[in-house]
Order: C-alpha cells, then sequence, then structure tokens
C-alpha cells in the first residue's frame, strides 16, 4: 500500500508537539491540513494513533510502538537527502564499483587504495571485469558502474571522460634472453613468440591491429587475461610481452625483467576515465574521479 511519507513528518510533529495547532504552526501547515493528514495516517494503521484529552493530543499504544521507527526513518531520509548535496570521505561507507581494464589494475590500484584507506577508510571499492566496450554506457546509465577506465573509445554525448595518462608501448623479456643483446630489433620481435592479455576470448589487440596496418604480423603464443601472468610467464622463456611503459616499469622492477623500445612506431596508448553526465555533479562520483587523476598522475 502507498502512502505519502510527508504524512510520517506529520506524525512525528504531532507527537512532539502534543497538538494539533502547534503542529500545523511548527511545518508551517494550516490546521485543516493537519487534521486531514491524520485522518489518512489513521486509516493507514486502523488506529486513532491520538486521543484528545483538554488541549492536548496523547499518543495511543499504536503512536507509541511506531514512532521510534518512524524518527529513525526520517532521519535516515535527512542523512540520504544531506549526503546527496555533499560528501564526507572520512565517514562515508559508500560502495564504489569501476570497470577497469586487467592491464591496469596492478597499476593503478595501489596507490588508489593507499589514498583512499589514508582519506576514507570504511568505502569499499570493487574492481569488476572489463566491461565491453559497446556495453559501457549501459552499464554506466544503470549504475552498475560507476566508472570505467579504458583506452580510448567512440562514445555518445552522454558520457564524459578525461585522460589519465599517454603511455608509449615497450617490450618485456627475461633477463639474458638467447636472441636479444643489447637492442631489439624489428626482426627479433617478429621472430619470437608473444603473449597477447585480453579479458576477451578473441579480437585483436591494439598493438595487434597497429602492426597489420603497416602490413607487420607477430606471432602469438600465448593468450591470457591477467598482465601478472603473462609475465612470469616470460621470466622462464624466450616470449616477449608489449605492455605499455608505466605498467612495465613495475613488473620489471618486481620480477627482474628487462624492459626494450618497442622496434617500429605505434600510436601511444591513451587510457581515459569514463562516467555518466548524470553524476557529473555528484559529490561522491566526483571525489572519486579527482582521487583516481590524482593517483595515476603519480605514477
Amino acid at each position: 500500500m502507498k502512502i505519502d511519507l510527508n504524512l510520517f513528518v506529520v506524525f512525528e510533529a504531532i507527537y512532539c508537539e502534543g497538538n494539533i495547532t502547534k503542529a500545523g504552526s511548527a511545518l508551517n501547515l494550516s490546521q485543516p491540513a493537519i487534521s486531514h493528514s491524520l485522518s489518512k495516517l489513521r486509516d493507514h494503521f486502523g488506529d486513532p494513533l491520538f486521543v484528545r484529552q483538554g488541549n492536548k493530543m496523547r499518543p495511543t499504544a499504536v503512536a507509541n510502538n511506531v514512532v521510534a521507527d518512524v524518527r529513525e526513518a526520517l532521519r535516515q531520509l535527512q542523512v540520504c537527502l544531506a549526503q546527496s548535496r555533499q560528501f564526507e570521505p572520512s565517514i562515508s561507507r559508500k560502495s564504489f564499483n569501476i570497470s577497469l581494464h586487467g592491464t591496469l589494475e596492478a597499476s593503478y590500484l595501489p596507490p588508489l587504495m593507499q589514498r583512499l584507506k589514508k582519506e576514507a577508510p570504511l568505502i569499499k571499492l570493487q574492481s569488476s571485469r572489463r566491461v565491453n566496450r559497446s556495453n559501457i554506457e549501459n552499464k554506466l546509465v544503470s549504475g552498475d558502474i560507476d566508472l570505467a577506465i579504458d583506452t580510448l573509445l567512440p562514445v555518445s554525448e552522454n558520457i564524459s571522460h578525461t585522460k589519465l595518462e599517454q603511455s608509449e608501448l615497450v617490450v618485456l623479456a627475461r633477463k639474458n634472453h638467447p636472441d636479444i643483446q643489447s637492442t631489439l630489433s624489428l626482426d627479433e620481435y617478429l621472430a619470437q613468440d608473444h603473449v597477447l592479455v585480453s579479458s576477451r576470448s578473441v579480437g585483436t589487440s591494439i598493438e595487434d591491429f597497429e602492426l597489420a596496418r603497416l602490413g607487420l604480423q607477430r606471432k602469438i603464443g600465448l593468450r591470457c587475461q591477467h598482465s601478472f601472468s603473462a609475465c612470469r610467464v616470460i621470466t622462464n622463456n624466450n616470449m616477449l610481452f608489449t605492455i605499455t611503459k608505466v605498467t612495465a616499469m613495475m613488473y620489471a622492477q618486481l620480477l627482474d625483467l628487462v624492459i626494450f623500445p618497442l622496434p617500429v612506431s605505434l600510436p601511444d596508448v591513451d587510457v581515459h576515465l569514463y562516467w555518466h553526465n548524470k553524476v557529473d555533479l555528484d559529490p561522491a562520483n566526483k571525489w572519486l574521479r579527482n582521487k583516481i587523476i590524482l593517483s595515476v598522475s603519480e605514477l
């Protein structure tokens, strides 16, 4: 059964003031309006709720039983309305869901979480599996995800985005690779087997697409989902892994790998942060966007 929430504001005012006229004055409503609201509440509860004793309206047992829940519900509503206009990260328990390319998690999440735990210790962040590019807008508008981080994508005017970084592609290889000396030539690059990291089971990577435009093709020996897995693989064999420089520097330090410049000129990879226009001014979403931008700028 639907009921106007404003009726509970009237209920709480009558309970607090003990008088219909005073309740109307507190709410800036006329006495007939208060009486009409009380009549609706009585119909809803099947109880008089308040009975007149002299010039006072005394609550019935039913009114006494529900007043605590009514006050708590009104308080929660006030908190919700206040939070829609402002955001206090230090006390917020909000959960955020972002779509993040798997190859970026290891470099993006550590500095971001370090910042969040310091400034907003109660906030929860979920990095979901990367959303299909064609479905990002639907996921953002439905609220399934709050933000998306991906390469530059064609999006409608309903989606806002900003560039987080522009990173060149480099090549990771194990130390003392038998076929590579101090530099990596294009012939050596194309002669080796390569690891391709993708959340999709099929499809061409950005680098393979750009190589094909130059009439070149590399040999994919392994297709996997995570960059860390790819790096662990190449520590024990002669395969190569092409990845953005920022992420490559992190893995090279962790796993004692060697970074080589890509021996062919390919476009840099632009990584963008995406959100729907409906949350452009939302304080919580805006706050998280700023934290992501700051965290990436420090990489």
